[in-house]
């Protein structure tokens, strides 16, 4: 018997292959761009908006415990990093399915510049993380320098 392949089954084999290792690299991409990282899995959703007086980042983190969680600002970017871990009983099982993804993870965000630093607010309750970050006062309109 032989172990030859026809020629059109390597080409089916390496088109395969190259289409799967065109999804990964893709998929890595679209998270390394979206700031979302590319580590372990763990998705870390996040809405970012803002009002007239103020920016606000929610991230949703189910089953991340909060002192699990650091959030850190350096040179105008806003990194929030943690992990998450599986419930304790489910160590030692063999899963039928696990579509849950557990392990570190890293958001990245960039701050605009007309923020308070010193008046960043986190909360996080249920689940969702929300950073309030105010925004400096607008100044006065400058009237003009009088000349005498």
């Amino acid at each position: 018997m032989s172990t030859e392949q026809k020629p059109e089954d390597v080409f089916q084999n390496l088109r395969e292959g190259l289409t799967e290792i065109s999804k990964r690299v893709g998929g890595f991409m679209e998270d390394v761009l979206s700031g979302e990282g590319a580590s372990t899995g763990v998705k870390i959703r996040a809405d970012l908006y803002y009002t007239r007086d103020q920016y606000v980042i929610e991230l949703e983190m189910p089953g991340v415990r909060k002192e699990d969680v650091s959030i850190q600002v350096h040179d105008g970017v806003l990194t929030i990093q943690g992990d998450k871990h599986p419930h304790p009983e489910a160590a030692g099982f063999d899963y039928e399915k696990q579509e849950r993804r557990f392990g570190g993870f890293i958001r990245t965000f960039a701050l605009p510049l007309n923020i308070q630093l010193d008046n960043i607010k986190a909360k996080y309750e249920s689940g969702l993380l929300t950073i309030r970050f105010p925004k400096v006062a607008e100044p006065a309109e400058d009237p003009g320098i009088p000349i005498e």
